[in-house]
């Protein structure tokens, strides 16, 4: 279930089809199918644009895939879905597999919104809305290619954030980066939060944002670009378990690069607890984390207070989620009975 309000397609379909007719201009019966929308994902919006004309005396056809900010209200206060394409140009650019968008349009007149249009790149997607532990493509693999995708992974989120992320622009796209920046990082959740709450917010979220206001870890490790919402569920995967795409940079900031990495091991912790067992292939925490500071070619420290943090961000979007989705009459009663991230928050600051 989406938790924005619904675009008009029909509308989106003809404004992407005078896009395209003038940005082609050597393109001539330029014709868009009816807009599919895949059922994933809470905050910025895909679709699926296929494309045919002529061009050059012959017929073509081109799948794209744009991606929108939410119409109307969304899990963030603002979306900047033109600094996000620009982002992964300079990602795609640096050898990643960041998909580099054909146009990044900023003219809100053609849909009724920003977009970025993107070549579609194949590759299987896990659902984060099933226990994909338990069933579906990757538990079906065989251990050996479970553990080729999780080594990849790894592999990729290392080699983000060893990118010599001065050298590519990114302070010109996510502003100055500044001393103090995980002080700065709790300021702005602990804003978010009241935001998302609306008035209301689980008494541990509130006790776990205190918590790590007092515990920010000084000295501050060296600053990396940070994807923002590094997980399993966002990236494509090849048949031969290469990672064809990274997705979705919509969170992506300058700072330590464990606050990826708390996120990751957060966000996979607590879909082991659904699922009730991790995969074979996988290995385990203290293997996967050794793997990541070779790769890194350094120590990681303080990694209780960065998994604090992480859980503290995710429950803050579940509290924002239940909030959106409490306006469509859906019951909000999971957010306070059931939550995994309530769950971990109690275990971890119990350590």
């Amino acid at each position: 279930m989406g938790i924005s309000e619904p675009r008009d397609l029909d509308r989106v379909r003809r404004g992407f089809t005078n896009w395209l007719q003038e940005w082609r201009t050597d393109a001539e019966r330029t014709s868009v199918a009816p807009i599919d929308k895949p059922a994933t994902g809470l905050s910025s919006e895909t679709l699926f644009v296929e494309v045919d004309w002529r061009v050059g005396g012959r017929d073509e056809h081109v799948s794209l895939v744009a991606r929108l900010p939410p119409h109307g209200d969304g899990l963030f206060p603002t979306y900047d879905i033109v600094t996000q394409g620009h982002l992964q140009r300079l990602v795609a650019g640096a050898g990643l597999p960041a998909v580099a968008p054909l146009a990044v349009e900023a003219d809100e007149r053609w849909v009724g919104a920003p977009f970025l249009l993107m070549p579609r790149v194949a590759g299987r997607v896990v659902r984060a809305d099933i226990p994909y532990l338990r069933s579906g493509w990757l538990a079906d693999a065989t251990p050996d290619e479970q553990a080729r995708l999780h080594a990849e992974l790894v592999r990729l989120l290392s080699s983000l954030h060893r990118l010599d992320w001065h050298a590519l622009g990114c302070e010109r796209l996510l502003g100055p980066a500044g001393g103090h920046r995980l002080q700065a990082e709790v300021d702005r959740w602990r804003a978010y939060l009241a935001w998302a709450g609306d008035g209301g917010v689980p008494g541990v979220y509130e006790h776990a944002a205190a918590w790590c206001a007092a515990h920010v870890p000084d000295p501050e490790p060296p600053a990396s670009l940070l994807w923002g919402d590094a997980q399993l569920g966002n990236v494509l995967v090849g048949d031969d378990m290469a990672v064809t795409a990274m997705l979705d940079f919509e969170m992506a900031s300058i700072g330590p690069a464990e606050l990826d990495l708390g996120w990751f091991r957060v966000l996979h912790r607590m879909t082991v607890a659904r699922c009730g067992g991790d995969l074979p292939g996988f290995p385990d925490e203290s293997a996967t984390l050794a793997l990541y500071e070779r790769q890194l070619g350094r120590a990681v420290d303080d990694l209780l207070w960065y998994e604090v943090f992480a859980a503290l961000r995710s429950g803050a979007v579940m509290v924002r989620a239940a909030r959106l989705l409490a306006r469509l009459g859906v019951d909000d009663s999971w957010l306070t009975t059931g939550n995994p991230t309530i769950d971990l928050l109690d275990e971890l600051l119990k350590t």
